[in-house]
């Protein structure tokens, strides 16, 4: 299932709202009852964003540049799967989201997205993925992380909508991800997988050798990218998950989304979400189809499974 956080981009790491750290500063009775909500309800894994537009989890330059891995983000981590653990749950963290390159926002001291310039800047990238780098040392062999998810919903960067500044060709798209892809492959165990908003986004992943192909659906990309039958995707033999579908909003009751995803085909079904306060989010309805759909909800245990 998705959390997909307690605090959008602020579970893990420091800024100016949260000066000490995320998750392992806070009370987390709040964590724990959530987390004994998903496991009661039957699911296995969380997806939960870690860094998200980046606005904590990063040491920062004299340009506001991520530039080094707070450490602080290893103990946060460390508390979430101390939490998941205790509740027989896994984690599959999700390194960045879409927002990262979104336009810049100030809100009292905390910078929202606007880093789409540091992807372009091979220095500052290479710098960015040396820091994941020590996230993925001190985690890449632990057995409550599942997969690792490289970034969340990746198209919207190369989107027509947005402005030359904010948007990326779809080859240095490419580029920016197969050069995170072998960071990870280079210092974790774990599978590999990565969020596409829609099926039409596989084109993204021909060349990324993932273990799992993931894809999202919603109702207003059904007509580009329907929900079944289930892609057909002739480069790769890896498991296709569908790793966001809405719990409220939909045309489609939740129950009924899964069942579509299960007679295509596809090897799990995750909801969107448990805590996230938008459109698409109904907690009562995703603990509830979790109940109900019980075995699509695994994820793999090594490269290649399909869960059963």
């Amino acid at each position: 299932m998705n959390l997909p956080w307690i605090r959008y981009g602020g579970d893990f790491g420091a800024n100016a709202w949260s000066p000490a750290g995320g998750l392992s500063t806070r009370d987390r009775d709040d964590l724990d009852r959530t987390l004994a909500a998903a496991a009661d309800a039957g699911a296995e894994v969380v997806r939960w964003f870690l860094f998200g537009d980046g606005r904590a989890g990063f040491v920062l330059d004299a340009q506001g540049q991520p530039c080094a891995l707070q450490r602080v983000v290893l103990d946060d981590l460390a508390v979430a799967l101390d939490a998941l653990a205790r509740h027989g749950l896994r984690m599959v963290p999700v390194l960045f989201d879409f927002t990262w390159a979104d336009a810049a926002r100030h809100v009292e001291g905390v910078t929202l997205g606007g880093r789409a310039a540091l992807l372009r800047d091979p220095v500052a990238r290479h710098r960015l993925w040396r820091a994941v780098d020590d996230l993925l040392l001190a985690f890449g062999r632990h057995p409550g992380i599942a997969m690792w998810d490289l970034w969340n919903e990746p198209e919207w960067m190369v989107a027509p909508w947005r402005p030359p500044a904010r948007r990326f060709a779809p080859r240095r798209l490419r580029q920016y991800l197969e050069e995170l892809r072998l960071h990870v492959r280079w210092h974790a165990r774990q599978p590999v997988t990565l969020g596409l908003a829609s099926a039409a986004g596989l084109p993204l992943c021909r060349h990324l050798d993932l273990d799992v192909l993931q894809v999202h659906w919603y109702d207003h990309l059904d007509r580009r990218a329907p929900l079944a039958p289930r892609p057909r995707v002739a480069w790769s033999t890896a498991p296709i998950i569908l790793g966001e579908f809405p719990t409220r909003g939909s045309a489609r009751a939740p129950g009924q989304i899964v069942d579509t995803a299960r007679a295509a085909g596809y090897a799990a079904a995750w909801p969107w979400s448990l805590r996230a306060d938008d459109r698409s989010t109904d907690a009562d309805a995703t603990l509830a189809v979790l109940q109900v759909a019980g075995t699509m909800a695994r994820a793999p245990d090594r490269p290649g499974d399909a869960p059963r």
